[in-house]
């Protein structure tokens, strides 16, 4: 098994772009799996700047004075080339942002809490502030993360999301029996497309990495692993 998959929508379609996402063969947070994910994939290395994940809405600009610094946040913008970003998932939801036109990239980590601050949207506003991205330009893409099939929740929680952050406009949950299951692949996409961003405009890879755990990590069905699911992106 090779440590990454790419995406064929953006290898075909997008040329200055550089993205993939490793398996579960890799922890992207071991800087020697990495190293080799990079050398594979022709990823520039040194350059590659994370952040320090804690589940908020918080965006951070990468620009020539804090390459490779790790700031607490997560969400990671840049229009610099040979930078690539890093976000850690394993279950949840990696989303990446990309603007056409500018050349300038955003990558995402939303968890429950980050989606319900609407980190996707922040991440944008933050290109559209820092790049003058227009939003008819993005191209987002909804990585390997638990889906509405296997992401079981408290009722309180389905609550949360379908009164206080939709306001009832959409449904974004399935029941079993008497389970409730999330769908924060659905939520982000409405979050997306509440920005400003064209349906048609956001490619969900539909992995669930609760089904699929033979190829990716997770957090729920591996026992709370440490290791994590890396999704790379950086402009040529």
């Amino acid at each position: 098994m090779n440590g990454f998959i790419n995406v064929k929508e953006i290898q075909e379609n997008i040329d200055f772009i550089n993205l993939a996402i490793t398996l579960k063969n890799i922890d992207a947070k071991s800087k020697e799996d990495m190293l080799k994910v990079c050398k594979d994939g022709n990823f520039t290395f040194k350059n590659l700047t994370s952040n320090v994940q804690i589940h908020s809405d918080i965006v951070n600009v990468v620009d020539e004075s804090n390459i490779g610094q790790k700031k607490d946040g997560d969400s990671l913008i840049t229009n610099l080339k040979n930078v690539p970003l890093l976000v850690f998932t394993a279950d949840c939801v990696p989303i990446a942002i990309i603007d056409k036109k500018n050349k300038a990239v955003g990558l995402a980590h939303a968890g429950w809490r980050g989606t319900y601050e609407k980190i996707a949207q922040k991440t944008i506003e933050g290109m559209v502030n820092n790049y003058k991205t227009s939003v008819e330009d993005i191209v987002c893409i909804i990585g390997p993360s638990i889906g509405p099939c296997c992401y079981e929740v408290s009722k309180e929680l389905i609550e949360k999301f379908n009164t206080i952050l939709t306001n009832g406009e959409e449904k974004f949950y399935i029941i079993k029996g008497s389970s409730y299951y999330l769908d924060l692949w659905r939520i982000n996409e409405y979050i997306l497309q509440r920005a400003g961003v064209k349906e048609k405009n956001i490619i969900n890879l539909n992995i669930c990495t609760s089904c699929r755990c033979e190829e990716f990590h997770s957090y729920r069905k591996h026992d709370k692993t440490p290791n994590r699911i890396g999704m790379i992106l950086e402009i040529k």
